[in-house]
């Protein structure tokens, strides 16, 4: 179950990031936790919230390291506080158009920014290979040479920022056969693109896209709030059992593409 927090202290809001997103302790039962909060207010699409919680949990399924994941509530009194301390007009108001239920990573501070173009040691070719499997998947273009939108820790890689995931919704024309990514261009511009040539999609990719049932997905959508824009769910949904229907053909294309 992805766990419900209570916003009750600020901290301040990110340098980095397009929607300015800002770190709050949070109350969750009797523990006290720091979140980096993507508030609603400054989000780019409609349905990011909805991107990041989905993609956070289908991460963790395909054993793809992200941040804890959490539903922070901000109350409209923390909101107004947050609005009249903060000496910055666009701040003000995506925190004010943020009350209610948000999207919250746990806050980690051991995690170093993974260099742009950086060789993938022999240790993490294989974690980097999910990840570039898992975002040829989930169609999310935002893992790029100029945003790399992972961190390391250690011989971990992990990794963060969804919200441009599942960019199919945005699309006119979305592919017929999504499974085939030898035409998707932003692979191209993957933050592993050029560091893995010669790697194969993992073998555990594979086997857990094959093995996805109906009944996760369900539990997946049980944990969305209904508050949240979830226009693209059912749309999100059809996607995965398509993609779980032709996995062999899609570990195929991944192989491929890393070449």
């Amino acid at each position: 179950m992805i766990p419900k927090a209570r916003a009750d202290l600020f901290h301040r809001f990110l340098e980095t990031g397009r929607t300015s997103p800002a770190i709050f302790s949070c109350q969750i039962s009797a523990l006290r936790a720091d979140y980096v909060v993507k508030l609603r207010g400054g989000m780019e699409r409609p349905n990011g919230s909805l991107c990041e919680l989905y993609a956070s949990m289908l991460a963790k399924y395909f054993d793809v390291l992200v941040p804890d994941p959490a539903i922070i509530l901000i109350e409209n009194d923390l909101a107004e506080a947050v609005a009249a301390a903060v000496n910055h007009s666009r701040h003000a108001d995506i925190i004010r158009k943020s009350v209610g239920l948000n999207f919250g990573s746990l806050f980690t501070t051991n995690i170093s920014s993974w260099p742009v173009d950086e060789h993938v040691p022999a240790v993490m070719q294989e974690d980097a290979a999910r990840i570039f499997a898992f975002d040829a998947l989930i169609q999310n273009p935002d893992r790029h040479f100029a945003n790399p939108n992972l961190g390391i820790c250690g011989d971990q890689l992990i990794v963060f920022d969804h919200e441009l995931a599942f960019s199919f919704l945005s699309a006119i024309f979305p592919a017929s056969e999504p499974w085939n990514i030898a035409a998707e261009d932003y692979l191209g511009n993957h933050v592993f693109a050029r560091s893995l040539r010669g790697t194969r999609c993992p073998q555990d990719l594979l086997e857990r896209l094959r093995n996805l049932s109906d009944a996760q997905i369900q539990e997946f959508a049980e944990q969305i709030p209904e508050s949240w824009d979830t226009d693209g769910l059912s749309t999100i949904e059809a996607h995965l059992r398509l993609m779980r229907e032709h996995a062999e053909e899609f570990a195929e294309e991944v192989t491929k593409r890393l070449a």
